[in-house]
């Protein structure tokens, strides 16, 4: 009786204090998910920032002692698990922090950090390489991230400067593109390389997520 006498003397009545209630829940159940979800975004990109960071600045600090990128890669073909191994341990795993490698999918090495892992492997044009935000190998748009590594092509993209930049082989160029590409595009209706221009189009998008970025999980 005194509580209510209370809510009274101050002009609300204890239904209006519930209803008042009931509606912040409301707002809150509506409005947390998508507070979540954007923290979620937010730290993944800073794990695929300080990936693409990290390994880049293993690259040139591998090079100050082992010379040129083209002539780690001679010749140019389909590497073995065996010769990528030798490869990361010469070349990367030297100058970079990780836990632990192992034999991850047929030729692939997979080098674990210690706030994602990363996938590697070298074919006839090159090196590839895959970062996984969460330690698990998922192909999905918030969990894969695509890269390239010194690509020798025709394909403009491919400029094999010697270093790691998003995957964008056989890319027109078109911003669009990134997107609805038929062929490695950031869409769940992707043919062939489906998500491998995501990590491409979140940095051209000021490494941020694109609003209509497919970030819910795909089949």
């Amino acid at each position: 009786m005194q509580n209510i006498l209370q809510f009274k003397k101050f002009g609300f009545t204890l239904a209006e204090v519930l209803i008042t209630l009931g509606v912040i829940g409301v707002v809150a159940a509506l409005t947390l998910p998508s507070v979540v979800a954007n923290y979620q975004k937010q730290k993944t990109v800073s794990f695929v920032k300080k990936f693409y960071n990290e390994i880049n600045n293993a690259i040139k600090l591998s090079v100050a002692e082992n010379g040129d990128v083209d002539l780690w890669m001679q010749p140019a073909r389909d590497n073995s698990y065996q010769e990528n191994l030798e490869f990361v341990k010469n070349y990367i795993l030297p100058y970079i922090k990780y836990d632990h490698y192992e034999n991850c999918e047929q030729e692939r090495v997979c080098i674990y950090l210690p706030y994602g892992l990363f996938m590697y492997r070298v074919d006839g044009n090159g090196g590839d390489i895959t970062f996984f935000v969460n330690r698990k190998i998922e192909y999905q748009p918030k969990n894969y991230f695509a890269f390239q590594f010194n690509k020798k092509n025709t394909d403009q993209n491919l400029d094999g400067k010697g270093i790691v930049e998003p995957y964008s082989f056989a890319w027109d160029g078109n911003y669009l593109s990134l997107k609805n590409a038929v062929w490695g595009g950031c869409n769940e209706n992707a043919t062939d390389a489906r998500l491998a221009y995501c990590t491409k189009w979140i940095q051209m998008n000021n490494w941020e997520i694109p609003k209509d970025y497919p970030w819910k999980r795909i089949n």
